[in-house]
């Protein structure tokens, strides 16, 4: 079983972006801080060491995941009017 429950917020496009936003930004910061660590060191692909270090701390990945999917519905809504 699970251990997330899906939930749909309707949020205005301002105070969406400002979440996701917030959530990249703790993502980012959780990056930020591993990011010489010898165990990611060694991968030299920029984006894979990112993704490596946030599946290592899953809530982060979830927050980044999130963050990317908020800013998909804000740009298919905007491309939609």
């Amino acid at each position: 079983m699970p251990n997330t429950l899906p939930v749909q917020i309707e949020l205005p496009p301002a105070v969406a972006e400002t979440f996701a936003r917030w959530l990249q930004g703790r993502a980012d910061y959780t990056v930020n801080q591993h990011w010489n660590e010898p165990r990611y060191v060694r991968i030299e692909d920029t984006a894979k060491r990112r993704v490596a270090i946030l599946r290592r701390f899953p809530s982060m990945f979830a927050a980044h995941q999130t963050a990317a999917q908020i800013r998909a519905q804000l740009s298919n809504q905007e491309a939609a009017q």
